[in-house]
C-alpha cells in the first residue's frame, strides 16, 4: 500500500509561528512605560489622597492634645478618634505609588501640625466641631477629583466627619 505524502510548505509554518509568538509577547510589551508617564489624573488622585491623609493625621493630633489637656473628655472622644485613626490606616493604604519622598509624583505628605488644645473644655469641643465640620466639607470637595473608588471611600470619610460635628455639637 502506497501512502500519499503531503507537504506543508516551510514559509507559511515559519511565518504562522513568528505571527503565533509575536501575538504572545505583544501583552508583555504594554506595561512596558517609563513611571514618570502616569496620567494627570492620576496624580491628582494623589493628591487628594495625600490630602486626605493629612486631614486625619491633623485631626488625630488635635483630638490627642484635646484629650490630653481636657481629660473628663476623654470618654466622650476616644469612639470618634478610634474612628480617625481607622481612617487613616485604610487611606494609607490606597497610597502606593513610590516609596519615601513621594514629591516628584505631586503627594507629599507633610508631618501633622501639632495645635495645642483650646483653653476650656468647651472651647476645645468647639475646635474639635470646626475641625470635623472642615473636614467633612474638603472630603466633599475632594470627591469631585477622585476615582470612583477612591470617591466612594472619601464620601464615606466625610459623611462619618459629618457625623461626629453633629455629635459634638450636641456635646457642647
Amino acid at each position: 500500500m502506497l501512502q500519499a505524502r503531503t507537504e506543508v510548505p516551510r514559509r507559511p509554518v515559519l511565518g504562522a509561528a513568528l505571527l503565533g509568538a509575536g501575538a504572545l509577547a505583544l501583552p508583555l510589551l504594554g506595561g512596558c512605560r517609563a513611571a514618570a508617564a502616569r496620567p494627570a489624573g492620576d496624580r491628582a488622585e494623589l493628591r487628594v489622597l495625600a490630602g486626605a491623609i493629612a486631614a486625619e493625621q491633623d485631626l488625630i493630633a488635635l483630638y490627642e492634645a484635646v484629650r490630653g489637656a481636657h481629660a473628663p473628655l476623654a470618654r466622650r472622644l476616644d469612639p470618634a478618634l478610634a474612628h480617625h485613626r481607622e481612617h487613616l490606616a485604610v487611606l494609607r493604604r490606597h497610597y502606593l505609588p513610590g516609596t519615601g519622598h513621594r514629591a516628584y509624583e505631586g503627594g507629599e505628605i507633610p508631618p501633622p501640625r501639632g495645635r495645642p488644645a483650646p483653653a476650656t473644655a468647651a472651647q476645645a469641643l468647639a475646635a474639635l466641631r470646626r475641625a470635623e465640620s472642615g473636614a467633612a466639607a474638603a472630603r466633599v470637595a475632594d470627591v469631585t477629583t477622585a476615582g470612583p473608588g477612591l470617591a466612594q471611600l472619601l464620601a464615606s470619610i466625610g459623611a462619618c466627619e459629618a457625623g461626629h460635628a453633629a455629635a459634638l455639637e450636641g456635646a457642647s
